[in-house]
This record gives structure tokens, sequence and C-alpha cells, in this order.
């Protein structure tokens, strides 16, 4: 398996990237965010109809997932699967709904609110984006990315965008699985294995 580019989102809305060592950020506003890194030569341009709808989650993974592609040297992404692993997956969105339902007298919650709770939905989104039509999946094991490795190894040869996200950050890595690569080290997380990545490179 090879990384074919990875990108990680920190606390403060700073993106960087592993092999184009690009650094974008920081910045107060996604949406922002999004405008200006459309502007980046070479970034896919991708179908942001529904970005402004989506939730935090939905924007983080989403302009993550723009960057990795752009570090993995643009191009089309049909073939290319997107799989969630680990992490927070929707829990601020969870409890937004939760909370609006209690609001509601258990008896109804904005339904709205809902859908973005699905931990999938991050990642689905994020394919549409990038026009990718492999496999979305939602993955939690225990957490090594040695099991993630396992995970890929299951399913059919190719390349997946596998991202997780945390409270604060997000990571993703573009897997080449066609493609041998030298052995990763075995991390907690994306984002640790990002970090190490970037300390190596």
């Amino acid at each position: 398996m090879k990384i074919a580019g990875a990108a990680l989102m920190t606390e403060k809305f700073e993106f960087r990237t592993l092999l184009r060592r690009g650094r974008f950020g920081a910045y107060t506003d996604l949406n922002a965010a999004r405008r200006e890194l459309a502007e980046v030569p070479d970034m896919p341009r991708g179908d942001f109809g529904d970005f402004g709808r989506g939730g935090m989650t939905v924007r983080r993974v989403t302009l993550t997932a723009l960057l990795t592609a752009w570090d993995a040297g643009g191009g089309h992404f049909d073939d290319a699967g997107v799989i969630g692993w680990n992490g927070a997956g929707c829990a601020a969105e969870n409890s937004n709904y939760w909370r609006d339902y209690l609001a509601n007298g258990r008896e109804a919650g904005r339904g709205g609110l809902f859908v973005a709770t699905l931990p999938t939905i991050p990642y689905c989104e994020a394919a549409i984006t990038l026009g990718c039509r492999g496999r979305v999946a939602y993955f939690r094991t225990a957490p090594s990315t040695r099991r993630l490795r396992e995970l890929l190894a299951a399913v059919p040869a190719g390349r997946y965008l596998c991202g997780e996200v945390s409270a604060a950050t997000v990571a993703m890595v573009l897997a080449d699985t066609r493609c041998p690569g030298a052995p990763l080290p075995d991390c907690p997380g994306l984002c640790e294995l990002f970090r190490v990545l970037e300390a190596e490179a």
C-alpha cells in the first residue's frame, strides 16, 4: 500500500499537506477557506453545491479531502472510495440533535439535524464533492493504523481516501492499495500518522 497524498486540518483551521508541503490558513470561516483554496493552482474542481448546508464536520472533512486530492497531484478521483475511520465521527452533530430533541419535549427534533448524525455523511459529502464513485463506508476498530491497513486489505484494490475526525482535527490519507509502499508506522490514529510521516519527509 502506498500513501499517495495526505492532509491535516488543525484546531486553528490551518491545513497542511504531506507531499507538496502545502500550508494554508489559519481560517476563521471555512467557506472563506473553500473560496481561497479553489484558487490554488492544480486544485481539483469539486462540486460545492451543498457545502453551505453541510454541518461543521462535513465542511472540515470535505476541505481536508480536497487538499488530500491536491497533495496527490489532483486529477480525477471517480475511481476512488472514501472511508471514515475511528475518531469522533459525528459526535458534535449527535449532541446538537439530542439537545434539540430534548428542547422539543422528547417528541420531535429537527429532521435536518438528524441526517448529519450518521457517521458516513461527512465522507459521502466528500465523495460527492470530488466525484468519487468507489465504496463509501465508516469503520470503528481498535486505535491502530495496523487495523486500518487490514481493512484496506479486505476491500478490492484501488484508491481510498481514508479520514479520521477528532473534536479539533481532521486527518486524511489517500491510500493506493494497488501499489507497494514503505511499511507504515503503527499509530493510534491518522493525525499521529500524518505527523510521523511529515517528520520523516
